[in-house]
């Protein structure tokens, strides 16, 4: 069994190193790459939670899970953007010989960084799955009606959103350090167990879950001390600098979001407005009943679910 501590780093051009732990099949004898990329507050150690090996050797994927800046045990990055973000998934896919073009799959967060990829390395994308993607509430072409209404249905603070915004990223950064990193860890889980959806609450009351949650929450935040999410927390609070329809015109999908219709943390409003504006090359799944957790994590038949979508593959079924 894999201890937490079994990752490498692979360094970036700039001398900047990221760590990652590596799934599934060896690199020679993999037919897929499959980078994942965590979300806020959560680390390599999540990947697809509860993922089994036998699964992903039967698609043949090698898959590699990344400390994205700042999180983990990762070098963060003073100046993130979202340029910036898919420079690096483009230099980690060939530092680690990961093929021409990749597979990406993002958890929350960790859509940010697929969008940015889509948007500024398209040509190294073969396809891209979301699971609850956070999408940018300053696309243009959001009303101020539909923003409001989309950050109606959350359940975090209004100021989570508005804060970020208007402070200044060292003030952030500050303010993630000596306020939520001292909360990571048994605070963070028994808050997530107390106040997001039904689905997800009753999900966390697995040990396995609960586990999990525990020893990725801490890795996430303790080296780094909240780094990663002060430059979350300020991407999600401002505008990415490209609309969904500059995606559209350069990356042909496919793109594939999961989201759960009872999820506190990002609304489903989100990914049905993202789908209207390009329907060519996103295909939303929305998952009834389902949380922000609860149907991705230590789910078999939902993790074949994807790879078959994602894959195409007509030698596999599942539902």
């Amino acid at each position: 069994m894999m201890s937490d501590q079994d990752f490498k780093y692979v360094e970036l051009p700039d001398g900047r190193k990221i760590a990652y732990r590596e799934l599934g099949m060896e690199a020679e004898k993999a037919k897929r790459s499959l980078l994942v990329l965590h979300g806020l507050g959560s680390s390599r150690l999540a990947a697809i939670p509860g993922v089994s090996e036998d699964l992903l050797k039967e698609f043949q994927v090698r898959l590699i899970a990344i400390d994205r800046p700042g999180y983990g045990r990762s070098d963060h990055q003073l100046n993130q953007t979202p340029q910036s973000i898919a420079m690096d998934l483009g230099s980690i896919a060939d530092k680690l010989d990961l093929g021409e073009k990749i597979w990406l799959l993002g958890f929350s967060g960790g859509g940010s960084c697929c969008w940015a990829a889509a948007r500024y390395i398209p040509h190294r994308i073969a396809g891209i799955a979301m699971w609850a993607p956070m999408g940018n509430y300053f696309w243009k072409g959001i009303s101020e009606q539909e923003r409001k209404a989309m950050l109606a249905t959350l359940s975090v603070p209004r100021t989570f959103m508005s804060l970020p915004r208007i402070i200044p990223l060292p003030i952030l950064r500050l303010y993630v350090r000596f306020v939520i990193v001292p909360r990571a860890g048994h605070k963070w889980v028994k808050r997530c167990q107390t106040k997001l959806s039904p689905p997800d609450r009753e999900h966390l009351q697995q040990s396995a879950a609960s586990d999990l949650m525990l020893r990725d929450n801490l890795e996430s935040l303790t080296f780094n001390k909240g780094s990663g999410m002060a430059n979350d927390l300020k991407l999600c609070s401002s505008y990415w600098g490209f609309e969904v329809e500059e995606v559209a015109a350069v990356f042909k999908g496919p793109i594939h979001i999961w989201q759960g219709d009872d999820d506190s943390l990002i609304p489903l409003s989100m990914q049905q407005w993202i789908q209207r504006r390009i329907p060519n090359i996103v295909n939303l799944h929305v998952l009834p009943g389902e949380g922000h957790l609860s149907w991705f994590c230590f789910n078999p038949k939902g993790h074949r679910r994807v790879l078959v979508t994602l894959f195409n593959d007509s030698d596999s079924s599942g539902d």
